[in-house]
């Protein structure tokens, strides 16, 4: 058999192109990275617990990160243990976190991006510049990279609307992780993503990831603003760790993500693909070996309930729980049953998770648009280049950062907020149903305002409990906790609005469903989780693989063998004469066991070059599909239509012909063709863990030398938490 480009004596390229994990750049100025910063608590943040340095890095120990990568917010935690620690039991108290970010709420980063066109330099290009290829889906295009002012986290609301700054908001991007998220709720944010992200790959400040041949950018588009604010968040983390405990680059380090029930394989290898590219251009750990390919996968409600439940003794086997995952983006409710106690594993109640765009982020925007409506008719305050728009978007950060997290709507609550110039209803001689509770300077709050930003939201995720326990008790199914985490889980106002509502419920049912909220616990609940369970993996899912990896080949057509040759249309090598069809053979099935150390039976592979090509450069091109099974399908046919590109490696087999190896060869007597040079070797595809190493070896057979290879994580071909 032959690959693609072989047999018809081309240079074995296609259009495609292979994206570097860090992005070069155009020339800049600056060679360091400018950036604004907000006047949050610096990255050199206090010591939280004493004993966070006690422990040193030794070389026998490894660090264990987790990373919740949140709609509007992101979490980080890890955990220092030897190397050789096997499967163990972890402890909460032996989780730290290296985030201090509030006074009052900790260990989050804000999730916004801003690129703004200046003389900067872009995140990814701070290290890491020549390392292995990320692996794109589909065709990429590369672009001359612009120098960009990269804003990031607390500083992107603070340059927008607190600074008064004049920053382009075109270029600002937010809930990018929606981007991932193919569901009904999700659609009005995807669209506004796709018009920023339209832009930006317009200005070229990002590269196309996603498939040319679409109108808009799709979730692979979203690849390089995940990747950039990765970027910042894990050269804090390594830098805190660095200060903490003695990190070196030489310090293993074993990364476990965590993604929502919800996403298909494919969101996850976007995000694998962002985060490997993040690992490489911070040099975190060994990123060009193992480190970004073998990342652990662990769903989110599933990574809560570890670190909730550790060391919880009030639960027990059998029984039937729910977690809440309430982010700033979205809301996530999934139900579960204990199926074991030691470690903590848990079973799927096959109630289908429920979700929605109900998170704490979109307070703010209700927030916005009350002051926008109280105060259109302000038409004086609009002075010196001010507007509506702008007056109020200095007003978010303070709700953002301060009322928002201590008012509970359950209670009496109100504030006066400063605008300078308002004029009061006294002065404008406003009385009885014409007032505007406008005082000098001052737009008061109160109760009934709270509640028209707050109760839509609270209602909402209400609703999705109530869904969630109905079908539990239509189950016979008995549900006794409700654990509420992310970062609006910490919201008074949340957190008293569902203890309410749960006594109502709870009275209805006939039995008591108690809600467990701790305050800090729900913030670093899904990150923390994410290293306990990472540290013991044993008992976890079977490794069925969910999808399907293959080799692009073209095979010589056999109508009669292979049922997916015969509407195929061959084409003519006009080198040996013979009649081939470009498909994808696949030699890992979805819905097969695959070992954690499986190596599948090698390839056999040919390319065939003219006479006077300079360079035999062969081309191997591996497939990945989430719905395809049967292999020899041309690449065009149905049965391959969610087929994407997921690595390619490029052989230079020209010291054959150099050295003397091999000679020309000339087709068969009575075929079609001319004298070319035919090279012959084979492929071998092995998974190691949860990497998939591929590898092009000559000659044939177990005395072959490595010629080249490739390798990227296939932790999204099996289901989360498996080992």
């Amino acid at each position: 058999m032959a690959t693609r480009g072989g047999p018809f004596g081309s240079k074995n390229r296609n259009g495609s192109r292979q994206t570097v994990p860090a992005r070069r750049g155009g020339k800049s100025q600056n060679q360091g990275n400018r950036m604004t910063h907000s006047p949050t608590p610096s990255t050199s943040i206090p010591v939280r617990s004493s004993n966070m340095r006690l422990h040193l890095i030794n070389p026998t120990d490894k660090v264990v990160v987790g990373l919740d990568y949140g709609t509007t917010f992101t979490s980080v935690s890890y955990s220092i243990v030897p190397i050789n620690c096997g499967n163990m039991k972890g402890s909460a108290s032996d989780v730290l976190n290296p985030v201090e970010r509030h006074r009052n709420d900790e260990d989050e980063i804000f999730d916004e991006n801003l690129f703004d066109l200046s003389q900067g330099q872009h995140p990814l290009l701070l290290g890491g510049a020549d390392g292995d290829t990320i692996n794109e889906p589909e065709d990429s295009e590369m672009e001359d990279e612009l120098s960009v002012d990269f804003l990031w986290g607390y500083s992107v609301p603070y340059q927008i609307y607190k600074a008064n700054s004049t920053r382009s908001q075109r270029r600002l991007v937010k809930r990018a992780k929606l981007m991932l998220v193919e569901t009904e709720y999700t659609n009005a944010d995807r669209k506004g993503l796709r018009s920023t992200l339209t832009g930006l790959l317009k200005e070229g400040i990002i590269r196309r990831h996603g498939k040319r041949s679409k109108p808009e950018p799709d979730m692979w588009d979203a690849v390089d603003p995940i990747s950039d604010y990765i970027v910042k968040v894990l050269q804090h983390t390594k830098e805190q760790l660095k200060n903490l405990h003695g990190f070196t680059d030489q310090t293993p380090v074993d990364f476990v993500m965590t993604v929502p029930t919800v996403w298909s394989p494919e969101a996850s290898r976007v995000l694998q693909t962002s985060v490997k590219a993040a690992i490489q251009a911070t040099i975190f750990g060994n990123p060009w070996a193992t480190t970004a390919d073998n990342i652990f996968l662990i769903s989110e409600p599933e990574a809560a309930a570890t670190f909730l439940l550790e060391s919880s003794e009030d639960i027990s086997l059998g029984e039937t729980f729910i977690i809440a995952d309430c982010g700033g983006g979205t809301v996530d409710v999934v139900t579960y049953g204990v199926s074991n106690r030691y470690p903590l594993r848990l079973q799927d109640e096959k109630i289908p998770p429920a979700g929605d765009n109900c998170g704490s982020s979109y307070l703010n925007d209700n927030y916005k648009d009350m002051l926008l409506n109280r105060l259109q008719d302000e038409d004086y305050l609009f002075k010196n280049g001010d507007t509506l728009e702008s007056i109020v978007n200095r007003l978010i950060p303070d709700f953002e950062n301060e009322y928002k997290r201590r008012v509970n709507v359950t209670k009496r609550c109100g504030h006066r907020v400063y605008i300078a110039g308002l004029r009061g209803d006294e002065q404008m001689n406003r009385v009885g149903l014409a007032e505007k509770r406008f005082e000098a300077n001052h737009l008061q709050m109160n109760l009934s305002d709270y509640k028209e930003i707050f109760h839509p939201l609270l209602e909402r995720i209400s609703k999705l409990l109530e869904k969630q326990i109905q079908q539990a008790v239509e189950k016979d199914l008995v549900v006794k906790k409700v654990f509420l985490v992310g970062g609006f889980g910490g919201s008074p106002s949340l957190r008293s609005y569902l203890k309410n509502w749960l006594a109502d419920t709870s009275g209805e049912l006939k039995f008591n469903i108690e809600l467990v909220a701790d305050r800090h616990k729900c913030i670093t609940a899904v990150a923390s989780g994410a290293v306990l369970r990472a540290l013991d993996k044993k008992n976890g899912p079977e490794r069925i693989s969910q999808s399907s990896y293959g080799f692009l080949r073209n095979e010589p057509w056999q109508p009669r063998l292979y049922p997916g040759h015969e509407r195929a249309r061959p084409d003519e090598s006009e080198l040996d004469g013979e009649k081939y069809v470009a498909t994808i053979d696949y030699f890992m099935v979805k819905g097969n066991p695959i070992r954690p150390d499986h190596q599948f039976s090698p390839f056999p592979t040919y390319h065939t070059f003219p006479i006077d090509e300079k360079k035999f450069l062969c081309e191997e091109v591996l497939y990945v599909s989430d719905t395809a099974t049967e292999s020899h399908y041309s690449r065009r046919n149905l049965k391959n239509a969610d087929a994407q590109i997921a690595g390619r490696i490029i052989v230079d087999m020209t010291f054959l012909r150099d050295k003397g190896i091999i000679t020309p060869v000339y087709p068969e007597e009575g075929v079609a063709g001319k004298e070319h040079y035919r090279v012959e070797y084979e492929l071998v595809a092995k998974v190691e863990g949860r990497a998939l190493r591929y590898e092009a070896r000559y000659p044939a057979g177990k005395d072959g030398k490595v010629q080249n290879k490739g390798q990227f994580s296939i932790a999204a071909a099996f289901k989360e938490g498996t080992a």
